[in-house]
């Protein structure tokens, strides 16, 4: 991973705006729900700020065509920008005290308005920047950045509330880094040339969106899609429970703690990815990681309670389960595509997650108030992953994937 590093000047540039970019929109992303938890104690307010954290993304398949054809690093300026606009106000003006929850719920959804284009224009970017043999490790690389970036952060944050969440002060941070991603951004350039505005007329832009849906309907992307919908309602059915349950548990400072955690396990799956990821058979290697995530989910239900040092154990193996995923099926969502057609496939794949995502969210919300015990709530995502595990095993296209750096984008799998 290093000679990558050493040797694509352009991919370093890129490495440094995900590093300010990941910190800023991941401090952000990490403590709203616990804000909205602590000051309102709603389990319905939390499970709305999780769907309208999602729900954005429910319109992704409308950017693809967008990313495909413009300016990628443009894209990442504005949206780097905007975010940075939105969450100063959230840190820096007395709004959320004049106008309560409704002003932090406008917040989540602009800040998210903001993601849905930033993301696939630095997903689109990369393949142009990175050899495709490489795209494994420039992933992988990106990752450990972003996460080793949080959790240093997320350490001294922790040094400095002492026990108590000054969510105004970790909102400054996220504004901060942000408008530094956005200056690392001005170094960036495109490597492809981006089309003409009269190659993107109304009729185009609809036939580029058809061409991506037949693209993914016709190999295997389409069971990787609906891996990546199913895994997203049942995250986030837990998801907008978390605060609550760790609250329970290990206490609101707690919930710090284990949200590092998430950042180590991730910063463990890049680093493992990025060295031996290529070694083995995909389709293996994903049937593996959703059973191994969904059974650390709920030993980590039943050890918490019992002992925390247990709970800390079980929840890094599950992060780094997880983020070991992740980093497999962006890689595939990025190596199988063309690289003209990567923001559709990116933002079409968001879009049918960005549905369920938003019904877990909702769902999440009403169970959290009825459930007699929120810890049933995580076993039951246990239970799904590995659910999930087994239907994909009876999927021959998703069993039989190739190691990584064998699949080709000329030929790409068939989904039958």
């Amino acid at each position: 991973m290093l000679e990558l590093f050493k040797q694509n000047k352009m991919f370093r540039f890129l490495l440094t705006y995900q590093f300010f970019s990941a910190i800023g929109g991941g401090m952000f992303s990490m403590f709203i729900l616990l804000s909205v938890h602590l000051i309102y104690h709603n389990p319905i307010y939390t499970g709305i700020a999780g769907f309208l954290m999602a729900a954005p993304f429910m319109f992704s398949f409308a950017v693809g065509p967008i990313v495909d054809r413009r300016d990628k690093v443009a894209i990442m300026r504005l949206t780097t920008l905007l975010e940075f606009v939105v969450i100063s106000l959230l840190a820096f003006t007395p709004l959320k005290e004049q106008l309560g929850v409704l002003f932090m719920f406008g917040v989540i959804f602009a800040y998210n308005i903001a993601a849905l284009f930033e993301a696939p224009a630095g997903s689109a970017l990369l393949p142009q920047i990175v050899d495709e043999e490489k795209i494994l490790e420039a992933n992988s690389m990106i990752r450990i950045v972003a996460m080793v970036g949080g959790g240093a952060i997320a350490a001294v944050l922790f040094i400095s509330l002492r026990g108590e969440a000054s969510f105004d002060f970790i909102y400054g941070f996220s504004a901060i880094f942000l408008v530094i991603a956005f200056f690392a951004s001005l170094f960036l350039k495109n490597a492809v040339r981006a089309d003409a505005a009269a190659n993107t007329s109304f009729a185009k832009y609809v036939q580029d969106l058809k061409e991506g849906t037949k693209f993914i309907s016709g190999n295997v992307l389409l069971y990787i899609i609906i891996l990546l919908t199913a895994l997203g309602m049942f995250a986030e059915i837990a998801f907008v429970n978390r605060p609550m349950f760790l609250e329970y548990h290990v206490g609101a400072h707690g919930y710090i703690i284990f949200s590092m955690l998430v950042l180590v396990g991730g910063i463990f799956a890049s680093s493992l990815m990025g060295k031996i990821g290529n070694r083995f058979k995909v389709g293996q290697l994903i049937l593996i990681l959703l059973l191994l995530a969904g059974v650390m989910r709920i030993v980590f239900v039943y050890v918490l309670p019992i002992r925390v040092m247990s709970g800390v154990v079980t929840m890094i193996a599950y992060a780094t389960f997880g983020s070991a995923m992740g980093i497999v099926v962006s890689s595939l969502q990025q190596k199988i595509p063309p690289k003209d057609m990567v923001g559709r496939v990116v933002t079409l794949s968001s879009t049918f997650r960005a549905i369920f995502v938003t019904i877990g969210a909702l769902l999440g919300g009403f169970l959290g108030s009825i459930v007699p015990v929120v810890d049933y709530i995580f076993i039951f995502q246990g239970i799904g992953y590995i659910a999930i595990a087994v239907f994909m095993f009876f999927v021959p296209s998703v069993r039989r994937l190739p190691r990584m750096n064998e699949i080709g984008k000329d030929e790409p799998a068939s989904a039958q």
